[in-house]
């Protein structure tokens, strides 16, 4: 039985591929930085290593006897600072390569993400050649940073890879659902331009489906792939049949480009400049993801991963709604 450690076990991600691998016969390891995340990965059927991502003796115990290491922690905040992602991104990133490499492991498959092209302009049909010559937000940054340090240790015995999913969506998720839900309920929900841009999404079950056959691909060493859910829905018809399946009606209110960006800009300037907490209800990272069109191709997962979605838009739905 082959046995592997995956990170970020106990998030979103994780939750939904630690069971997919037990039921593909693979022993899982999960790194766990809390009781509750220990909990969590156990329930799972995982066998938990207590510690956190900068801990090398962790990391050195969780890898003991894996044939592949899942990088899935990460923190998706468009607002936080590149310097306050670093340690959490990049840092920990190239401790875990050096750590697997010590350990003779044999696959590192890292979850990047879609944002790393993002410009602040509209994005279409772009493939894994285009390159941003503008990220904006420290998340993107960080993301970036990270994924070159994977790829360029890839070896012929030590191979690497990033799968760059863009909004992963699902039955479970904290981030997105649980911030729109929020931003509804304070009134504050917008959507920009009228929300009548394309975008890509890509369900949290398919991006599971992606993460092992990239483990099982043999050409996919050194290599970055898109990922999508393989449609390109309306930004708002997607995001009211999201929050419309936890019995939300989201308004028809929205703003135009121009403001949201001007308004953007004035809210973080008094948001960091006074410390205040948490994030501000428009800031220029979400204006960037959330307010503009952006498709990526994922035809060369396709080709080289044998990747297609298994589950569809309306099917991933349909779930939430049970």
């Amino acid at each position: 039985m082959k046995q592997v450690f995956v990170t970020g076990g106990s998030g979103f991600v994780g939750q939904n591929l630690i069971p997919m691998l037990i039921e593909k016969g693979y022993k899982v390891k999960a790194l766990a930085r809390s009781s509750a995340a220990i909990q969590k990965v156990e329930k799972l059927g995982a066998i938990a290593v207590k510690g956190d991502l900068n801990d090398a003796k962790a990391l050195a115990e969780g890898v003991k006897e894996c044939s592949t290491l899942f990088h899935l922690a990460a923190s998706v905040d468009f607002f936080a600072s590149e310097k306050k992602l670093k340690k959490l991104h990049v840092e920990a990133t190239e401790l875990l390569l050096s750590v697997a490499k010590n350990a003779n492991i044999k696959k590192f498959v890292y979850l990047g993400a879609a944002s790393v092209i993002m410009n602040g302009k509209p994005i279409i049909n772009a493939d894994e050649t285009f390159i941003s010559d503008h990220i904006i937000d420290g998340y993107s940054r960080t993301k970036l940073q990270a994924e070159k340090l994977v790829l360029s240790a890839n070896t012929k015995t030590f191979q690497t890879v990033s799968l760059r999913p863009p909004m992963i969506w699902g039955k479970g998720d904290p981030n997105t659902l649980a911030g729109i839900i929020d931003t509804v309920k304070k009134g504050n929900m917008q959507f920009i331009d009228g929300g009548n841009h394309r975008f890509v999404t890509c369900h949290v079950i398919n991006v599971c489906h992606a993460l092992i056959l990239a483990n099982q691909s043999e050409q996919s060493g050194g290599q970055a792939y898109f990922l999508t859910d393989g449609e390109t829905p309306v930004f708002k018809d997607f995001i009211k049949k999201y929050v419309g399946t936890q019995g939300i009606l989201v308004p028809d209110k929205e703003i135009s480009l121009a403001m949201a960006n001007r308004v953007a800009a004035v809210m973080e300037f008094f948001w960091k400049t006074f410390k205040l907490k948490g994030h501000p209800p428009l800031y220029k990272g979400l204006v960037n993801a959330l307010g503009l069109e952006f498709i990526t191709n994922d035809k060369k997962a396709r080709q080289q991963l044998d990747y297609k979605p298994v589950v569809t838009i309306m099917e991933g739905l349909n779930l939430m709604r049970e």
